[in-house]
């Protein structure tokens, strides 16, 4: 697969275009010179590569509104199958990529998902909504170097697949019926196969398992050919379209099948799996009307709810933009009175779209729209929001009625931060959305109500795996990181190291800090094994300049925290993260009813250690938890002590076995060091 060729989709004051096909084979070269004829390549005769056909690409500036994204030629040759006969909605592939963060490493978009198998998402030393990737590719995948366009084993797949002489279908199959059980069997067969054509064949398997109608359908070569039609999931041998022969579609079927394939088919069913996931994107548009200024009374109880947006950005591309997403436009609306039910578009990984409708009035929409993903939520008034909310916006959705009730999730919340800021506004009013190019990354609501002074922190913040049960004393009063609805989208992952009640705080044998400088991880160690969602708080990879300070816990005879104390130190200026100018952590200190204690400080001499503080809990709790915000880079930046009434107890000890104990997940051949005291 030559990577070296690439075409270049690009706005400018005239509008979107794409390239003629260029080859940019030195990676010392800024500069990326095409042919500005759709239809040039680099390599026809008597072209001559100018400086006038430079076009700016990703982190380069726009230079006088002209920038552009790039693609390589043969992917962008298998999206232009993929639409054939229509030209590819070119307009709305460059709005999707100007939403896609550049990846660190490197200066290619990041659309967020590994590539077909291709790259490995880090969710083992990052939290998913940080959008990191490993750096090296999946070398087992070697059929993604293969030419996915020209793939020389077709004219065989279609030679063997030849047949002078097949059956077409099945004209009436010789099926018992059972009328009165099954429905379908008051259908004739052709209805039966045009039904069948609209389906999986994973909905077929499972319709024959309660219907006897559909059984004869898997020895029809309508259905079978029906597979390779476009949007179906053979759509990808695009060289079928033109073929007029007879065909054996079964056997063309099972020799395309993945395991069955050869290497340059599968990179081609990996793009095409790929692009089938882009398609309801492109497929979307903006409704332009709803653009309602908000009331007075609705603007005293609006409340909003968004992903890491990137306040900075004005126009044309950051070249900041590493993560997170950019604000195009926003649109708000009146609910409406006589309300009926609520729309939401779901695309891959994100809410598109809201539609919004009534009774006596056009559907009122906001967003994207994408009809034919669209799950439909009955209701009459809306009383709020629950909604999953990663970096990259809103991610799924729960509504929860007037009447208090709250439907199923929309979308998929999974690997995603909860909120609940938006749960108990009352009967909205109005609702507001912000959007990028493709999605809705916010989402405000207002209601007549005025919004609480107070909103608990258990309610306004985003919480990660889930939003902490109401049984949990959060003490937000003592938490030394900055109130969620000023500190833009900074996630609180927690754990309950101490178990419902405190039932695993007798097993707990210590605490082990690690950090190459930074308080980058905590993690609680047992005499029993828990998942690393319970012991461990941050998440960063563990290499040799890591410092693991370990403190240990006789759990099993009785000692637990008591208390735990903090700090944080504070950096103005424009240079540093906003996080700095509030306060980050820069060391904790626990004490256990033994009296013992063990301080965990960030390593920086150039910085004199400020004044702990009590982080205070609830009187009559344990603490049995804790939670906190993470930077990829620099760590823990905030920490709060989450307890709850327990009773305490030693437990009765086992006996010795000589084996060693066990650890939650701490990795091996890193040196430590005593606690710092």
């Amino acid at each position: 697969m030559d990577k070296t060729e690439q075409s270049i989709v690009y706005c400018c004051k005239q509008g979107t275009f794409t390239s003629g096909v260029g080859r940019h084979s030195d990676p010392y070269t800024i500069d990326w010179i095409v042919p500005s004829d759709s239809a040039s390549r680099w390599d026809d005769p008597g072209y001559t590569p100018l400086f006038s056909d430079r076009i700016p690409v990703m982190r380069q500036s726009a230079d006088g509104g002209l920038h552009g994204f790039v693609m390589h030629d043969l992917c962008w040759q298998l999206l232009q199958k993929f639409y054939e006969p229509d030209d590819v909605p070119i307009e709305r592939l460059h709005d999707v990529c100007r939403s896609l963060p550049l990846a660190i490493l490197g200066s290619c978009a990041f659309w967020g998902h590994d590539y077909g198998g291709l790259i490995t998402l880090d969710t083992k030393d990052h939290y998913p909504w940080e959008d990191r990737a490993e750096n090296e590719f999946n070398s087992s995948l070697t059929h993604a170097k293969e030419d996915p366009y020209d793939v020389a084993e077709i004219p065989e797949l279609l030679t063997l697949s030849y047949n002078s002489s097949p059956s077409l279908g099945i004209t009436q199959p010789h099926v018992v019926r059972e009328t009165k059980s099954d429905c379908f069997a008051k259908f004739p067969w052709e209805i039966i196969e045009e039904i069948s054509a609209n389906l999986l064949v994973s909905d077929i398997l499972a319709l024959i398992r309660s219907s006897r109608t559909f059984g004869p359908i898997l020895s029809s070569q309508t259905f079978w050919a029906s597979r390779f039609e476009t949007g179906k999931d053979r759509a990808f041998l695009f060289e079928k379209r033109n073929c007029k022969e007879a065909r054996d579609w079964i056997k063309l079927y099972q020799l395309t099948k993945r395991s069955a394939s050869p290497p340059g088919l599968k990179n081609r069913r990996r793009i095409w799996d790929l692009i089938q996931c882009l398609a309801p994107y492109l497929a979307s548009s903006l409704d332009k009307n709803p653009k309602l200024s908000l009331t007075s009374s609705a603007r005293n109880g609006i409340c909003e709810v968004a992903g890491d947006i990137l306040v900075e950005f004005d126009s044309g591309y950051p070249d900041t933009f590493n993560q997170g997403c950019l604000l195009f436009d926003k649109q708000r609306t009146t609910i409406p009175s006589n309300l009926l039910r609520v729309g939401f578009s779901v695309a891959e990984d994100s809410i598109t779209g809201i539609r919004l409708v009534s009774g006596v009035q056009e559907d009122i929409c906001l967003g994207y729209i994408i009809k034919c993903k669209e799950a439909v939520i009955e209701t009459t008034s809306l009383g709020g929001f629950m909604l999953a909310v990663d970096s990259r916006g809103i991610r799924a959705v729960r509504v929860i009625h007037g009447d208090g009730n709250e439907s199923d999730w929309v979308g998929n919340p999974a690997g995603t931060p909860i909120t609940g800021r938006l749960m108990k506004l009352g009967d909205i009013n109005t609702l507001e959305v912000g959007v990028d190019g493709y999605k809705i990354i916010s989402i405000a609501a207002a209601s007549p109500h005025s919004i609480p002074l107070k909103i608990p922190l258990q309610r306004k913040a985003f919480w990660y795996p889930s939003i902490p049960s109401p049984g949990l004393c959060l003490n937000d009063q003592s938490f030394t990181g900055q109130d969620p609805l000023t500190a833009s989208y900074q996630p609180l992952a927690w754990i309950n190291f101490g178990g419902p009640k405190g039932a695993y705080l007798k097993h707990i044998t210590g605490v082990c800090v690690t950090g190459p400088g930074n308080i980058c991880t905590i993690e609680f160690e047992y005499d029993i094994d828990l998942p690393v969602e319970i012991c461990k708080l941050g998440r960063r990879k563990v290499t040799d300049f890591s410092i693991m300070n370990r403190f240990k816990i006789d759990g099993p005879g009785g000692e637990y925290i008591t208390s735990i104390d903090a700090s944080i130190i504070r950096f103005k200026g424009k240079n540093v993260y906003p996080f700095y100018r509030w306060g980050k952590l820069f060391s904790f200190k626990i004490t256990t009813n033994y009296g013992r204690s063990a301080h965990f400080a960030t390593r920086d001499p150039t910085v004199e250690p400020p004044t702990m503080t009590p982080l205070s809990v609830e009187p009559g709790t344990i603490v049995t938890g804790l939670y906190g915000a993470q930077h990829p880079e620099q760590g823990l930046i905030s920490l709060g002590v989450i307890s709850e009434v327990a009773t305490m107890g030693k437990r009765k000890r086992e006996p010795e076995l000589g084996g060693p104990i066990k650890r939650s997940n701490i990795l091996p051949g890193n040196r430590e060091t005593a606690p710092r005291s």
